[in-house]
């Protein structure tokens, strides 16, 4: 089969960017050929590299509005998929998401949208709430699939008309199992704190810190890793508070799951979210979690029993966990029963390339 996926940009290693990285490496190994069409407002990350994939970049393609650009981005990727004629595009993220299924239609070449998070979620400006959403149902009338990362998108689309039912299906989100560590859980005598994220819109790694700033006299110790445009703010912060040496930034990490095998707790404050990745790598090595309540957090993270939803007590969930290592061993355990249970890549991989195949199929009935 040759697959192309099309997403707006792979100069960070994001959600989304991982999630098709990860398809795209199995689909050549399981004998496809793929294509990853993306915009190159910046450079190509190097951990988003592998070899074996061919990678097309669109000089026009970026991640603000730009009605020149947009249009330019439109014509540079309807002549691309023209000349590629794939079996299917996979689309990702809400730029791409928008002028791929236009192109796509147009060129009558099967396509599904995967939404990592819809861009009038709650906690999103209404303004650009508003936007979206109008945006969507428009699209959504040509669109004949399209894969939600957890229920809750779903049933938001559901919610605001968007789509319908039958256009709508939800493949949650799996993480590949880098864990090495089933059954056996790190015992840190300082309680090793970890958020892995970028310093940027959505995640609010300032109120983890106001929240450990509270419980400072706790045996903790924090650890972000991740870089972006309010690093520095976070650092500043840090300096101010004198927290220093309780509170480490290591930039972009290459091995994330070196820092999640030695972590005893993770941690992930978000004003929005699809389905995280983050917090689904976690899971899979034995980690309670403290999280955000907001998009599909709450599929993957269950109240009190492998963590909890934060609700305006960030303090007093970290302190209980901080003071209860049996706690945060039983919490770890649930964590890895429900990864292996709902989250991990093979199942994903499975019912997404299934979907490919079956609207392969239906594009050729009609």
């Amino acid at each position: 089969m040759k697959i192309v996926q099309l997403i707006t940009h792979m100069y960070e290693v994001g959600g989304a960017q991982v999630h098709v990285l990860d398809l795209s490496k199995r689909m050549v190994a399981d004998g496809n050929r793929v294509s990853i069409l993306y915009g190159t407002e910046k450079q190509l990350a190097d951990e988003l590299y592998v070899k074996e994939i061919e990678y097309i970049p669109l000089k026009h393609l970026i991640r603000n509005m730009n009605l020149v650009k947009d249009i330019l981005a439109f014509i540079e990727i309807r002549k691309t998929l023209k000349q590629l004629d794939p079996d299917i595009v996979a689309i990702h993220s809400s730029k791409a998401g928008i002028l791929g299924r236009i192109a796509c239609w147009t060129l009558r070449i099967p396509f599904v949208f995967t939404a990592h998070g819809w861009a009038f979620t709650d906690g999103v400006a209404k303004n650009k709430q508003v936007f979206y959403r109008r945006v969507e149902k428009c699209i959504g009338k040509i669109s004949k699939i399209v894969i939600t990362v957890c229920d809750y998108d779903r049933i938001l689309a559901l919610q605001h008309q968007v789509l319908s039912s039958s256009k709508l299906i939800t493949i949650h989100n799996g993480v590949m199992d880098q864990s090495q560590r089933s059954v056996q859980f790190v015992r840190n005598d300082i309680v090793k704190i970890l958020m892995v994220a970028r310093f940027d819109t959505p995640k609010k790694q300032l109120e983890l810190l106001h929240a450990l700033l509270q419980i400072r006299e706790l045996n903790w110790y924090m650890i972000f890793a991740g870089d972006g445009r309010q690093k520095e703010q976070a650092a500043k912060y840090v300096q101010e508070q004198n927290l220093g040496d309780k509170v480490t930034f290591l930039g972009n990490h290459s091995n994330v799951s070196e820092l999640l095998k030695d972590a005893d707790i993770f941690v992930l404050t978000s004003a929005w979210e699809g389905l995280p990745l983050s917090i689904l790598e976690a899971m899979a090595h034995g980690l309670p979690i403290i999280a955000s309540n907001v998009g599909g957090v709450k599929e993957a993270v269950r109240n009190s029993e492998n963590g909890f939803l934060i609700e305006h007590n960030l303090p007093e969930l970290l302190t209980t966990l901080i003071e209860n290592p049996s706690l945060r061993k039983s919490m770890g355990k649930k964590s890895r029963e429900i990864y292996e249970a709902s989250f991990t890549f093979e199942q994903m991989y499975s019912q997404t390339f299934i979907t490919y195949k079956n609207l392969i199929k239906l594009e050729e009935k009609d």
